[in-house]
């Protein structure tokens, strides 16, 4: 590897992304002059072969894990339909990452959640393979367009953001995103503002992931009381802070974690806590790539 100045941009793809986003001038507030901006991401996930929860028996004889099974069968099953009822009750819209095989696997889900207002997004083919291990940039881009072509045929729309698995995207993944016509990327998780990436003039946002904020398989770790309490304290620190400049907020829910009864009340908590403040504008990564986009081409 070169670990020489040059080499580690190269790497690090900062002809691509900005080494060191900055808070345009124009950038004074959200729309309707709010002064947070709260993403909601939902990874609506399928792994061909699910991981372990636990080790399976020494010397099994059949080796696929039906209980690591259950838990994706659930989130697909139940768990999506509570986020969306929460989801729902809170008047909030979310963008949906869905992966190819849910296309297939369970398509009512995914027209589900476009017939409630949420963006579906592609994450990929399949969440048992992430983008570092293709060995080619065709590989990585023949995966990708199965994934969107599924997508776009179950929905008839244009699908317009995407997220690798992980998120861990490759050298290769900037410019077979550009090509494919995205509007925006959550790959990236470093950066308070959203910013621009421009692969050879042609442009996508970055939106940014968890960057403040939170996955909930971080906060399931701690347990129902503590993250729940972590999650808001989190966000009112960002809260505070947004009284000086704007500020955005991401949680991210997997359907097979937010699904289950506590983890979907720590939403249903977060979503009640959020709008009690003034000032918050709930927004689909579409939403704030195209506020990014039209504001800074003025």
């Amino acid at each position: 590897m070169d670990t020489s100045l040059k080499g580690l941009s190269d790497l690090y793809q900062w002809h691509y992304r900005p080494q060191r986003p900055e808070r345009p001038a124009w950038f004074t507030a959200w729309p309707q002059g709010a002064r947070i901006a709260v993403m909601l991401i939902i990874l609506h996930e399928w792994e061909s072969v699910p991981r372990s929860a636990r080790p399976m028996p020494k010397n099994a004889h059949h080796t696929f894990d039906f209980l690591s099974l259950g838990a994706r069968e659930y989130g697909a099953r139940f768990g999506i339909y509570r986020i969306l009822d929460i989801l729902d009750r809170h008047g909030v819209k979310a963008s949906m990452m869905c992966s190819g095989l849910m296309c297939d696997l369970f398509p009512e889900t995914i027209n589900t959640g476009m017939e409630r207002g949420h963006e579906l997004g592609t994450h990929q083919w399949d969440q048992a393979i992430h983008p570092p291990v293709f060995t080619s940039k065709d590989e990585e881009r023949v995966s990708l367009s199965r994934a969107t072509a599924a997508l776009e045929k179950l929905t008839g729309k244009k699908t317009l953001g995407y997220m690798s698995q992980g998120p861990r995207p490759t050298p290769h993944t900037l410019e077979i995103c550009v090509e494919s016509g995205f509007r925006w990327t959550c790959d990236f998780s470093d950066s308070d503002v959203p910013y621009t990436i421009d692969v050879d003039g042609k442009k996508m946002v970055s939106v940014g992931y968890v960057m403040p904020g939170y996955t909930d398989s971080d906060l399931g770790r701690l347990g129902f009381g503590p993250g729940l309490e972590q999650l808001i304290a989190t966000y009112d620190a960002v809260y505070e802070e947004s009284a000086r400049h704007p500020m955005k907020f991401c949680y991210v829910l997997h359907n097979h974690l937010s699904g289950r009864p506590a983890l979907a009340t720590i939403l249903d908590r977060f979503l009640t806590h959020v709008r009690s403040k003034p000032g918050a504008w709930f927004c689909r990564g579409i939403d704030m790539a195209e506020f990014w986009m039209s504001q800074g081409s003025k």
